[in-house]
C-alpha cells in the first residue's frame, strides 16, 4: 500500500528528522507516521515543501486568508508521481485534509479531524465548503471521545466511514522521571484556543492560600495569562523537548481547558503520562476516555477553580498516591497510546479507504 501524506507547509521531513537527532522534538518523523512502514507492504510518501518562491508567497497568503487552510499546496502537489500512484492520501488535520479531499480525482483521501465542529458554528458558505469536503473523504479519523457524534449526527456521515483511534506519543522520547527528583510543582502546557490557562492561575493561588506549598510552572506562547513571580514562572515559548525538565519537576500536571468536546490537551495527558505523573484535569468526554478517574489523575469540572485546587491539593498532599498514579499511567500509556499504536490503528483505517 503506498501512502501519500500530505503534511502542512510549515512542516519539513527532513528537518524534523535534524531535530529529532538532536533530541529536541519526539519521532524521526512528523506524528511519528514512520511506523507505518512496521508495515513492510507498506509505503509512505510525505508530501515536500514548495520549492518555487513565488509559489511558495501565494500559498503563505491563501492560507492567511483561510484560518489555515492549505488549498495551494495540496493543488500544487497533486500532478506528482507520487500523488497519482498512491493507493490512499492521508492528512492529519482539516488544513490539508479537506482541499486534499477537494482535489478532483486521485486516489481516495482519509484526514483526522482535529478541530472542525457542527455545521451550526459556521456560516452558510463555510457550511456548504466543510460538508462537501467531509463527505468526499473517504475515511475520518477522530481522536477525541466524543467527536465522532458531531461528524455522525451533524454532518450526516455514514458512521462506518468515522473511525475512532487512538493518538499516540514518542514514549521514548517521554520516559520514565524519577519521582524523586519531583518538587511541589504544577506544570502546564499548551497553546490551542480551549485551554484556560487564566483558570489554572487562580487555583494555585488558591492552592497557596490553603497553605499547601505549591508552584507553577506553565508554557504557552498565549497572550491572555501571567503568571506572577510569587505563584511560580511563566514560559512564553514554545517547549518542545524542554518540557521533559519541567515534567521531571512536577508532581501534577494541570489541565485547564474551556468546555469542549475537542481533544485539546489530550497530548499533554498522555506525556505526563509517560513520565509518570498523574494529572489534574477539566472533565470533557475527550478527557473520560483518557482519564481513568482516581486511578492515573482526577477529572474536575469545567470552569470551577475551586475544583481545580481541590484536585491539585489533593495530590500534593499525598506523595505516595500521587506516585502510584503516576506509576499507573506509565504502564498504560506504553501499551496502549504509543506512536507505533497509532501508526497501526491509521493503517488499518487506510487499507479499508484504499481497498489495499
Amino acid at each position: 500500500m503506498r501512502v501519500q501524506v500530505e503534511l502542512p507547509e510549515n512542516m519539513d521531513v527532513a528537518a524534523h528528522a535534524a531535530a529529532n537527532a538532536r533530541d529536541e522534538v519526539p519521532d524521526r518523523t512528523p506524528y511519528g507516521l514512520h511506523h507505518l512502514e512496521d508495515d513492510p507492504d507498506v509505503h509512505v510518501h510525505f508530501r515536500p515543501s514548495l520549492r518555487n518562491p513565488a509559489l511558495r508567497w501565494v500559498s503563505r497568503k491563501v492560507r492567511n486568508r483561510l484560518d489555515g487552510f492549505e488549498p495551494v499546496a495540496v493543488a500544487a502537489s497533486a500532478p506528482s508521481s507520487a500523488r497519482r500512484h498512491a493507493d490512499v492520501v492521508l492528512s492529519m488535520d482539516e488544513h490539508t485534509g479537506f482541499p486534499a479531499a477537494l482535489v478532483p480525482g486521485g486516489p481516495p483521501a482519509v484526514a483526522n479531524i482535529v478541530w472542525a465542529g457542527r455545521p451550526e458554528h459556521y456560516t452558510r458558505v463555510q457550511r456548504a465548503t466543510v460538508g462537501r469536503a467531509i463527505r468526499r473523504l473517504s475515511g475520518v479519523i477522530t481522536q477525541a471521545a466524543g467527536a465522532d457524534a458531531d461528524l455522525t449526527e451533524g454532518w450526516d456521515l455514514d458512521p462506518a466511514r468515522v473511525h475512532h483511534i487512538r493518538l499516540g506519543i514518542d514514549t521514548d522520547f517521554f520516559p520514565r522521571q524519577p519521582w524523586e527528583e519531583a518538587t511541589a510543582t504544577v506544570a502546564s502546557v499548551g497553546d490551542d484556543q480551549f485551554r484556560n490557562h487564566p483558570l489554572l492561575v487562580d487555583a494555585v493561588t488558591r492552592v497557596r492560600k490553603r497553605g499547601v506549598d505549591a508552584r507553577l510552572e506553565l508554557g504557552t506562547t498565549r497572550s491572555d495569562v501571567d503568571v506572577p513571580p510569587e505563584l511560580g514562572v511563566l514560559h512564553r515559548r514554545r517547549m518542545e523537548g524542554a518540557v521533559r525538565a519541567m515534567y521531571r519537576r512536577s508532581s501534577v500536571i494541570a489541565v485547564a481547558l474551556e468546555p469542549t468536546r475537542r481533544g485539546s490537551g489530550s497530548t499533554v495527558v498522555l506525556e505526563a503520562a509517560a513520565s509518570g505523573r498523574p494529572v489534574v484535569v477539566t472533565r470533557n468526554p475527550a478527557m473520560e476516555g483518557l482519564v481513568e478517574h482516581g486511578v492515573r489523575g482526577l477529572l474536575v469540572d469545567p470552569e470551577d477553580p475551586e475544583a481545580m485546587a481541590d484536585g491539585i491539593a489533593e495530590l500534593l498532599a499525598d506523595p505516595e498516591r500521587a506516585r502510584a498514579m503516576g506509576e499507573a499511567a506509565r504502564a498504560w500509556v506504553t501499551e496502549e497510546h504509543s506512536s507505533a499504536v497509532m501508526a497501526a490503528d491509521i493503517r488499518a483505517v487506510l487499507r479499508t479507504a484504499s481497498g489495499a
